[in-house]
């Protein structure tokens, strides 16, 4: 018995998604807030850094250098930053030369578990530390558009979207997803993760599957967790079990913790608080500090209209609700044809072969994953969009 799926539904489903996904703009070459194994450090109102975490250790040496800056970096247990005059500053503990930054002016630098690469005004990387898989050696000059780095490997996105990794490969970490384009990445332990250019976020090599719809990704340099923003700009940290339902403008993960920079600035860590990890410092006199924040872009829609998180979910639910009312109208039926329109997993999953997708570019041809999403409240069936493709 198959279940046979045409275009009605899904064709709704997936309009008010790709209507909102379109535009967003996911580049975030460098943040104002990084987390370590078991620090964090950020980049204040005032453009100076503060760290905390680590437990007071001494082989952290949290103290960070005076100045202002654009940018910061956290490996294991040592930091980087980007200078607002285009010089880097590391510090922390230097077990194979991660704090002996390079020379020179540049506009992003990423610091790995035991090693840091930065992007010149051109594009092309420079990499120092720990080299024991190569992974300070890039496989090509670039230019890259932005750095990621993970462990003991390290990533550039190109301007065609395109990534270029190197270094450790034990999990195929530096295996480029074949013809898929990126308009952001991020590096982790043995990981490689990235926001494609529909919006979808995954991850290849320890870690290997999809995290759906983000707009900004972080993924830990020891084991293996991720953490993201949704479109309505709250978190998503899968492993995490909870996080908040705030508003933030930037998330970071670490070792059992994650700490973001709200809406407002102020900065919220949960998970947890070994080493006062997830303790935000406050100031002198015990008032908040604000750190420097902007919230992920999203480039204007033409045309319009554009929708937010509230809009799609109501598309979802009235193209459910259409389906349950009139189910011929979505043309939903047991077939006993040969070929398979669809088919459910024993997980209640479905695949859907073949679909019309209808957008603003025109019309595809598609599959698509769609993941079982238990009852609502009314102990209504739901399904989620995982995955899709282009039929060759």
């Amino acid at each position: 018995m198959t279940m046979k799926i045409f275009k009605w539904f899904i064709s709704l489903l997936l309009i008010g998604l790709s209507s909102c996904f379109l535009w967003l703009s996911n580049a975030y070459a460098g943040s104002t807030l990084s987390a370590g194994l078991h620090h964090v450090c950020g980049i204040k109102a005032d453009s100076t850094l503060e760290c905390w975490g680590g437990d007071n250790n001494p082989q952290y040496r949290l103290i960070p250098p005076d100045g202002t800056f654009t940018q910061v970096s956290a490996g294991f247990r040592f930091n980087c930053a980007l200078k607002t005059d285009g010089t880097l500053a590391c510090w922390g503990h230097d077990t194979a030369g991660e704090t002996s930054q390079a020379p020179g002016y540049y506009k992003q630098v990423e610091a790995g578990a035991y090693h840091a690469c930065a992007l010149d005004e051109n594009g092309v990387p420079k990499c120092w530390g720990n080299n024991d898989s190569g992974q300070v050696e890039p496989s090509q000059p670039g230019p890259f558009q932005q750095l990621a780095l993970g462990g003991a490997h390290s990533c550039g996105l190109k301007a065609d979207g395109t990534v270029e990794c190197w270094g450790n490969n034990e999990y195929g970490q530096t295996d480029m997803p074949a013809d898929t384009t990126f308009s952001s990445i991020t590096g982790g332990h043995q990981t490689t993760c990235g926001i494609k250019t529909d919006g979808v976020a995954i991850c290849w090599g320890q870690t290997n599957q999809s995290y759906g719809y983000l707009t900004q990704i972080d993924f830990t340099l020891y084991l293996s967790s991720l953490c993201g923003l949704k479109v309505d700009n709250t978190p998503s940290c899968p492993s995490m079990g909870s996080e908040p339902s705030d508003k933030f403008s930037y998330v970071t993960i670490g070792h059992y913790f994650a700490c973001g920079i709200k809406t407002d600035g102020l900065v919220d860590c949960w998970g947890d608080n070994k080493h006062g990890k997830a303790t935000p410092p406050t100031g002198e006199n015990g008032e908040d500090i604000v750190f420097k924040h902007e919230v992920i872009p999203v480039a204007p829609c033409s045309p319009a209209p554009c929708f937010t998180q509230a809009d799609i979910d109501a598309t979802y639910e009235a193209g459910r609700q259409a389906c349950i009312a009139n189910p011929s109208s979505c043309n939903i039926a047991i077939s006993p044809e040969p070929e398979i329109a669809a088919f459910i997993g024993t997980d209640l999953s479905l695949h859907v072969s073949k679909m019309e997708y209808k957008s603003l570019t025109g019309t595809s041809i598609l599959w698509a994953d769609l993941i079982f999403g238990g009852e609502n409240e009314q102990g209504k069936l739901m399904w989620i969009l995982g995955d899709y493709g282009t039929v060759e």
